[in-house]
């Protein structure tokens, strides 16, 4: 091969060596700008927030439970605050003038909830869900539920679920040993929705592998952690489609079980006297 040959092949594996990294130099600098373009809108209104972290946001932020982190979120930024989960923002008030000031007097302008992208139905028809005029309907057949007379109806079956509480409390207190409360008091809470929403009684500390306990914490057991849930955060407009074309046979048997529970409720109820109907 000839010296300019030679010259000639060199310059053009060195061009495409160049334009290669040029390339992926413009690709990193559009990812980067991806992964942080959506972490101003707090900064913009006055809202302090965490430092966020590329794609994920603030989600590292939570790794100690819901309640200690924005307990914590509360302290360093103040009673209004914010932070990001993947690109999407959310805005913490903790102001108890504030708060009368959104769920009575401005109530109105706040009728819509989280745009909901892998929820699919029956929650996806949950009022925590719907938007709008639809909202506002469900909303209105739901008000009567929990009106003065329906909650004292209520009360005989929380204090019900209180008595077991209590119960249960008493055995560790006899037995002097250490224990966790909290979970406790995440069997209370289930052992109350249960017999209030469900209709179904239920002593989820004492049975744990209550069919309806099981579900449940199948249910609230998901984790913030996963790496599935993190590539959904980075990159929810390729995974979120992906993810509803593949069925998810865990969420379709949690659906059948609880609109089974809710058709059985119903079926008890017409069969039981008006004295009896909870």
């Amino acid at each position: 091969m000839e010296p300019e040959d030679l010259l000639a092949l060199a310059s053009l594996e060195m061009n495409s060596t160049t334009v290669t990294l040029a390339l992926l130099a413009v690709v990193l600098v559009l990812l980067y700008w991806y992964s942080t373009s959506a972490f101003s809108k707090l900064s913009r209104v006055g809202i302090r927030h965490p430092p966020p972290l590329p794609f994920i946001g603030n989600l590292l932020f939570f790794r100690e439970g819901f309640w200690e982190s924005h307990t914590k979120l509360i302290t360093e930024y103040g009673p209004v605050c914010g932070y990001y989960i993947g690109r999407q923002m959310f805005v913490v008030v903790s102001s108890p003038e504030m708060i009368k000031q959104i769920l009575v007097a401005d109530f109105s302008n706040f009728t819509n909830r989280t745009k909901p992208n892998l929820i699919s139905k029956p929650m996806l028809d949950s009022i925590l869900c719907l938007r709008d005029d639809r909202w506002k309907y469900v909303r209105s057949l739901l008000t009567p539920a929990f009106s003065d007379s329906k909650l004292r109806e209520m009360t005989p079956l929380i204090n019900q679920a209180c008595d077991v509480l209590l119960c249960n409390l008493k055995v560790y207190a006899d037995s002097g040993k250490a224990f966790d409360i909290q979970r406790c008091y995440n069997c209370f809470t289930l052992d109350v929705v249960g017999s209030v929403a469900f209709g179904t009684e239920v002593d989820s500390q004492k049975n744990p592998d209550d069919p309806f306990v099981k579900n449940c914490r199948t249910f609230f057991g998901m984790s913030v952690f996963k790496p599935l849930l993190i590539l959904i955060l980075s990159f929810p407009f390729i995974m979120i489609p992906l993810l509803r074309i593949f069925p998810n046979k865990k969420q379709k048997k949690l659906n059948g079980f609880f609109i089974q529970t809710v058709k059985n409720a119903i079926v008890y109820r017409h069969q039981q006297d008006a004295a009896e109907v909870r």
